[in-house]
């Protein structure tokens, strides 16, 4: 079991108090106990991110916030709370107020008193509503879109960077796109050739840090499946934006082989699904 400690000292504890403790008492408890652990989380999340990556980062992070989510399920309680707090913001304007006032009521017992209206006017009383789960399935979904963004820019950095190139080009002047240096034959070529070494690369490496990460195949293949169609999905715009022009580099054999790169990166990106 490689369950981070903060994460299973939460758990322990909550599974020995369940039955002990009043209700109210053992939801008080488990919602700041899931709030530190969250966080604790997050913490060791960031210390990943600058010691090995992204890619580390990220799954552990959606490993243990999957396992937590999963843990609390039994207990079947809200986390939910409403905090209230003292507000003493206006304190200072109160008491400046207080001490300009020469006509101080100060042992009248009404609403004129002075000192009841520093206190009014001073102290106010925050609201805060508080919902763990909800918390809890917002930092889910960040951490599962943060490892989408991160793993399909990891995979194909390059056709995303020449993709945004191209269209900014297009924005200036789209006329003569096929003309320029990002759209000759042997620059598009070496793109897709670097491309499809590196997705070779990195697709090994995913799987393997996802089935070390995650038991479920069911879950890595739900996580995954994005990931593969926002890659896919620029091979399609790369297709779809390649100007071919003789002038430019262009002859039928460097066509044919980008072609059939586009063809084999599809076809490897079909064989990483779990």
């Amino acid at each position: 079991e490689t369950w981070s400690p903060p994460l299973k000292s939460v758990l322990r504890v909550l599974s020995k108090i369940f039955k002990v403790v009043d209700q109210k008492v053992f939801e008080d408890i488990a919602l700041r106990s899931v709030q530190a652990c969250a966080k604790c989380l997050r913490d060791a999340a960031s210390y990943l991110l600058a010691k090995k990556g992204s890619l580390d980062s990220d799954l552990f992070l959606v490993k243990h916030l999957l396992i937590l989510r999963e843990q609390l399920s039994p207990f079947d309680i809200e986390l939910r709370a409403v905090e209230k707090q003292l507000d003493f913001s206006e304190a200072g304007k109160a008491v400046t107020k207080f001490l300009a006032n020469r006509n101080r009521h100060l042992f009248t017992m009404s609403n004129e008193n002075a000192l009841v209206m520093m206190l009014r006017e001073g102290v106010s009383v925050q609201e805060e509503a508080i919902d763990s789960k909800r918390d809890l399935e917002d930092a889910l979904r960040v951490a599962c879109n943060d490892f989408i963004e991160h793993t399909s820019t990891r995979i194909a950095k390059d056709i995303f960077a020449w993709i945004e190139s191209c269209k900014l080009a297009a924005s200036k002047d789209s006329a003569s796109l096929g003309s320029q240096k990002i759209m000759s034959g042997n620059y598009v070529k070496k793109l897709m050739i670097d491309t499809k070494e590196n997705i070779v690369k990195e697709s090994a490496e995913l799987k393997k840090q996802m089935i070390l990460y995650l038991d479920n195949p069911a879950t890595q293949g739900i996580l995954l499946k994005p990931v593969l169609h926002k890659v896919s999905k620029s091979l399609d715009d790369v297709k779809r934006l390649i100007t071919v022009d003789e002038n430019n580099g262009w002859t039928s054999s460097i066509e044919s082989e980008v072609d059939s790169l586009l063809q084999d990166m599809h076809g490897i990106l079909n064989t990483c699904n779990f």
